[in-house]
């Protein structure tokens, strides 16, 4: 089971499980008694109204903060809460939805394909499915 806690506008725990443990994991309860925890949704319901809920956004502009870990909010240049959100997943040097390193299984160099391998295994390690996570706020 993979998981992350983030701050965006609200403290967010956000975990990754099978979908035998899916179910089982809405009794928060007993997986996480550490936190006090209020569901958001399932990571493929996430949309941009619920993103909105949690994304700091720019009361000038309508625009969605840059996310950068340890640095205040002050940069607001993406459209949707959902990219917005992409970013702040980045920015625990965690990725949504797609393994950003694209494996190669046809590299003929046997010592290039092995480093590929180990770059793909450890991206996928901090890659989330949304169809096997859970978001919650931590309250």
């Amino acid at each position: 089971m993979k998981q992350l806690e983030l701050i965006a506008n609200k403290r967010l725990l956000i975990v990754e499980t099978t979908a035998v443990d899916l179910a089982a994991s809405m009794l928060i309860g007993d997986f996480f008694p550490e936190y006090e925890l209020e569901l958001i949704c399932k990571g493929s319901d996430l949309t941009e109204d619920i993103a909105k809920g949690f994304i700091h956004q720019s009361i000038h502009t309508g625009l969605f903060a840059h996310y950068v870990k340890k640095i205040p909010v002050n940069t607001y240049c993406h459209k949707t809460a959902l990219e917005a959100f992409d970013t702040v997943i980045s920015a625990y040097g965690y990725h949504w939805g797609e393994n950003p390193v694209k494996f190669k299984e046809n590299e003929m160099n046997w010592e290039k394909r092995h480093k590929n391998r180990i770059e793909w295994e450890r991206a996928e390690s901090r890659t989330f499915t949304p169809e096997k996570c859970i978001i919650f706020e931590i309250v």
